[in-house]
């Protein structure tokens, strides 16, 4: 069959209206369509050096985008590639966000802190750990570098108690003899404690472990104030009494010397303790890591800086209370602070300490609203100021303002409720019949038995007498800043 008479010679494309025509004729179906697909071939012409050209720019791109694909495996890895974030183009408005953000950060923190002050409150209300029995001697604690244990004197024996007031062990003294003033090391293995006898005073250091190990049995062997035998007690310092004669015969004499608030220096490797000497002011002294010892100065109840250089004891003031004496370790000069007692200077810089002030209570009104019965009583407080790690802070208050204590905040009021004499009281008034007013003076001075702070300063232990009984509490701290008014 002839192609010509199927060809068009202006398309060069042939119609399929004459391919039907053709096969409706009767040709052959397979050789029409052989030559019609032929044809088509032939109309549409192929352009081998384009089609050459794709290949080529196909291989590049796929070459470029295998390199792509190991770069960025190559950045998620850790690699950096630089300039590789400015081309992105969220890059450049995020950076300024960012930028802005931390401007206002920062403008935000200055605000804050350049114009406010931190101050130490309570977190929460006194939680009562344990109770005692009233002594003549204040219930002094001493709280473990850890938290986790507390140390009390009783009956001049040695009392160790968990964080929460349970009782681990009892360490009796010896016959004749009695503990007082432990401290803690800071490292926490040992303590530094007195033993006192009717005729010595010694300074002992014992480990924990032999605090442990006495407690099951319940005693301590006194030995020589000379004698350093393995497993026994190690002697820091000694007072013995002297003799004199008495109808040819030898007889002892009372000792004229005690040592009293043992406290280790932050490093662990000196001792500062109390001397008083009977008619004499109390004294401060130190002994270092190689027994040498040294006066500081005069004053009771010494608290460490945490610096290590300097220390706050207080002393007897003009009025009657107490004050307390910002001293440097090195030379003994000291700066006044103002009135206080019982110091605990806090590894942040807290000084706490105890002031007294005299308050009345009204316990019932008459019907006009004036006070019918009330309460006068001399009461002690717990407050707290910053004292810095050396001092410095208080060194600058005191050229601006002799009162610098004065600028300190309660922590812990006075106990407010009433006691069993003052009902007893009220029912004595009620029965007499007489509307009063009428002011009951109570002559006890209600004051601190002891306070010490924990780790970090994250809780205070402070004992309160309660009539016959000493009540030992727990309170948690924590800091709030506060913007100063304008």
């Amino acid at each position: 069959m002839s192609e010509d008479k199927y060809s068009n010679q202006e398309n060069k494309v042939l119609p399929i209206e004459a391919y039907l025509k053709v096969r409706e004729t009767g040709d052959d179906a397979i050789s029409q369509l052989l030559s019609h697909m032929r044809q088509v071939r032939e109309a549409v012409p192929v352009n081998r050096r384009l089609q050459a050209e794709l290949r080529k720019k196909l291989l590049e791109r796929q070459a470029e985008l295998q390199q792509q694909k190991q770069a960025g495996q190559l950045n998620t890895a850790g690699s950096y590639q630089p300039g590789s974030l400015g081309r992105h183009p969220w890059f450049r408005p995020l950076a300024a966000v960012a930028a802005a953000l931390l401007v206002l950060l920062a403008c935000a923190v200055f605000w804050r802190f350049s114009g406010g002050t931190v101050y130490l409150e309570a977190a929460g209300t006194p939680q009562e750990l344990t109770r005692f029995w009233t002594e003549a001697s204040d219930l002094q604690p001493a709280v473990s570098p850890d938290g986790s244990k507390i140390l009390v004197v009783r009956g001049g024996g040695l009392v160790l108690l968990s964080d929460t007031g349970m009782q681990l062990a009892y360490l009796e003294p010896p016959a004749g003899a009695a503990f007082r003033s432990p401290s803690w090391s800071p490292d926490g293995r040992q303590v530094a404690l007195v033993l006192s006898t009717d005729y010595s005073e010694e300074i002992k250091q014992l480990s924990v472990e032999e605090i442990l190990s006495y407690g099951k049995t319940r005693s301590l062997l006194l030995h020589s104030p000379g004698s350093m035998d393995a497993g026994r007690p190690k002697v820091m310092a000694a007072v013995e009494s002297g003799t004199k004669e008495e109808n040819g015969s030898a007889s002892r004499q009372s000792k004229t010397k005690y040592y009293s608030r043992l406290v280790y220096g932050p490093d662990g490797k000196g001792l500062v303790y109390v001397v008083t000497s009977l008619g004499k002011t109390p004294e401060v002294w130190y002994r270092n890591a190689n027994g040498e010892e040294k006066l500081i100065t005069e004053g009771d109840a010494p608290t460490w800086s945490p610096d290590g250089k300097h220390l706050v004891v207080q002393r007897p003031g003009r009025s009657g209370s107490y004050e307390l004496w910002l001293v440097n370790m090195e030379t003994g000069g000291a700066d006044l602070l103002g009135q206080g007692e019982n110091p605990v200077w806090s590894d942040k810089g807290y000084l706490v300490f105890c002031t007294g002030k005299e308050q009345e209570r009204i316990l019932t009104f008459l019907p006009n609203g004036e006070p019918q019965f009330s309460v006068r009583q001399q009461v002690a407080e717990i407050r707290v100021a910053y004292l810095g790690k050396d001092g410095a802070p208080a060194l600058k208050k005191i050229k601006e303002d002799a009162g610098w204590l004065a600028h300190s905040h309660l922590l812990v009021a006075p106990e407010s409720r009433i006691s069993s004499l003052e009902i007893n009281w009220l029912r004595q008034q009620e029965l007499s019949g007489l509307p009063g007013p009428k002011t009951l003076v109570l002559n006890e001075v209600q004051k601190c038995e002891g306070q010490v702070l924990g780790p970090e300063g994250k809780w205070l232990l402070f004992a309160r007498r309660d009539g016959d009984t000493v009540a030992l509490f727990k309170l948690p701290l924590k800091e709030r800043w506060e913007k100063e008014r304008e």
